[in-house]
């Protein structure tokens, strides 16, 4: 399965490549255990259209044991490779938490 995917509104700004963030997270990902990663960098107009409103989101959907939990970023706007370190480290953080609180549940 592959690791990441990005998809980009035709809209979007063009100040970001979507090789810049894919790369990146496919490095990432190459040396972390982490569920896979779809990035969305998107304009404003076509974020306000699904109910988002800030820069960068990181959404992340846990599921069924049968199918694997994802996270999703979206990079709105002007947002830039700042932004998108921020919301990998946030990733990272909340994954990390989510599997040691998982481990100690196991173990109760």
């Amino acid at each position: 399965m592959k690791k990441s995917a990005i998809t980009k509104s035709v809209d979007a700004p063009k100040h970001i490549s979507p090789k810049d963030p894919g790369a990146c997270t496919e490095r990432t990902l190459a040396r972390a255990l982490m569920p896979p990663i779809l990035m969305m960098l998107v304009s404003e107009s076509v974020a306000a259209d699904v109910g988002i409103g800030h820069k960068e989101v990181i959404r992340h959907h846990r599921s069924a044991a049968e199918s694997p939990s994802y996270y999703e970023v979206w990079l709105i706007g002007k947002a830039g490779i700042a932004d998108y370190v921020s919301t990998m480290q946030g990733i990272m953080n909340d994954f990390r938490a989510h599997r040691a609180s998982s481990a100690l549940k196991m173990h109760a």
